[in-house]
């Protein structure tokens, strides 16, 4: 059907672009001067159906671009790949619940693409390298 080297090709474009993701994500919260925990921090805190405490609620704010910068970290080693897809799961999957609480739908609908993208890059196999490309 498909060669192993295409395959392998499209793990790496696959992984690439959530690495993007990640950095891009994490960086824009860590330049937003506390602007990203602030806007959402007050949304959590707002009439919804599901309460959390709100220190609980502070502190993950707070750890969220470390995990993001540390996930994409992750992901570019070859040695780390099934710790990050797993970590970029959890990760998600927690995103998932707090735009369920919020009760943001559309979003939590939108949260299905960042799954498929962690399952292609979990199920595709990966080059050996980054800068080469393997043959077989």
């Amino acid at each position: 059907m498909f060669e192993k080297t295409t395959l392998k090709d499209a793990e790496r474009i696959v992984r690439i672009v959530m690495v993007t993701i990640l950095f891009t994500a994490g960086t824009s919260k860590f330049f937003s001067h506390g602007g990203f925990v602030e806007y959402y921090s007050k949304l959590f805190q707002g009439d919804l159906r599901i309460q959390l405490p709100p220190f609980i609620v502070n502190i993950y704010l707070q750890l969220i671009p470390f995990i993001e910068i540390g996930l994409g970290c992750a992901l570019l080693s070859n040695r780390y790949k099934r710790f990050a897809v797993h970590g970029w799961f959890a990760f998600m999957l927690s995103l998932l619940v707090g735009h369920y609480i919020l009760q943001e739908w559309a979003s939590v609908n939108q949260m299905l693409d960042y799954f498929f993208l962690g399952l292609l890059c979990f199920v595709l196999p990966n080059h050996q390298s980054w800068l080469r490309r393997d043959v077989a």
